[in-house]
């Protein structure tokens, strides 16, 4: 597109937002294919949207190169101010929602504790605050919770460095636990070596976590000296190992916070004594304004008072 000589720019008008919006999305991600992709319009549309912003400022903004396009020297200087202006606009927008939705509290944490642990205990805080309004958000992704990604994060071990506000929740500890229907096929394990005739059901969370304590350790703390221990199969959620042990798939290590409902409902039974804790704690980090909302404090306090059934330094106290 040609920029005409006696086109003037208008820096005294703000420029169309979505075109804006369109440009930016181009210099961050350099190619008009992958700003289309992620706008979800078409390669058209967002050199469309590129010309309309040249029009405005009179100046080209992007120019072809042997990769495809890249910034000119205006496009450079401008592609700054349009990210931090959208993003202005974006923390303005938490802002407006957080505040048209203050009786809302959102809690965020992995899918695991979300399906396993938090989402069946929180029917029993809307027992006894009925009113209350909760978004419970599964993601292994930290979120920013000081630009309002979220009021509250249920999260693990290290991950604590990443919020400014936290509180320990508990020690989560592991034990071997198998469906009835599969121990009524095979027989109930009379001693802990009985479990390597078993499908062993593994569970690895992936580099960015300290592991749980796995098969081999369980077994050698139960006195087992085995070279290898067998792995029917890993999963990288322990809300899926669990959901595979219920099918008597196989045996696996379960978290206390995450297996208590099947044990009282006998889908699942527990095999020997012997518990192992994890080596991090589970902890709940909140955002500066969490607690000015109506039930912030009370829902922390109830959290955290609920969190103790679940806590290896009470077992190993008691």
């Amino acid at each position: 597109m040609a920029i005409r000589k006696n086109e003037a720019p208008s820096p005294r008008l703000v420029p169309p937002l979505r075109a804006v919006q369109v440009f930016e999305a181009v210099g961050r991600c350099g190619t008009v294919t992958a700003a289309a992709e992620e706008l979800d319009i078409s390669p058209g549309a967002v050199t469309q949207q590129i010309q309309t912003l040249e029009r405005h400022f009179g100046v080209r903004l992007v120019q072809r190169s042997g990769r495809g396009i890249e910034l000119t020297r205006w496009g450079a200087i401008y592609v700054p101010h349009a990210t931090a202006a959208l993003d202005q606009l974006r923390r303005g927008g938490k802002e407006l929602d957080r505040a048209r939705r203050s009786n809302h509290l959102s809690v965020s944490t992995f899918p695991s504790i979300t399906n396993r642990w938090l989402g069946p205990l929180l029917f029993d805080w809307k027992k006894i605050h009925p009113d209350s309004n909760l978004l419970i958000a599964g993601s292994e992704a930290e979120p920013r919770l000081e630009e309002n990604d979220a009021d509250f994060r249920i999260s693990y071990g290290k991950r604590l460095r990443c919020h400014q506000r936290s509180q320990r929740l508990f020690t989560d500890y592991v034990f071997p636990v198998a469906s009835p229907t599969l121990l009524a096929r095979t027989g109930a394990p009379k001693r802990p070596s009985d479990l390597l005739h078993f499908p062993l059901l593994w569970v690895d969370w992936g580099p960015d976590h300290v592991p749980p304590p796995s098969w081999g350790d369980w077994l050698a703390a139960s006195g087992v000296r085995v070279d290898e221990v067998p792995c029917a199969l890993t999963f990288s959620l322990s809300s899926a190992a669990l959901d595979a042990a219920v099918e008597g798939r196989g045996l696996t290590l379960a978290q206390h916070s995450m297996v208590g409902r099947d044990l009282a409902t006998g889908t699942l039974v527990r095999l020997f004594d012997r518990s192992l804790p994890l080596l991090q704690p589970y902890f709940l980090a909140w955002n500066g304004e969490a607690l000015d909302k109506p039930q912030g404090v009370a829902f922390l306090a109830w959290l955290v008072n609920e969190a103790k059934r679940f806590d290896w330094d009470i077992v190993k106290a008691g």
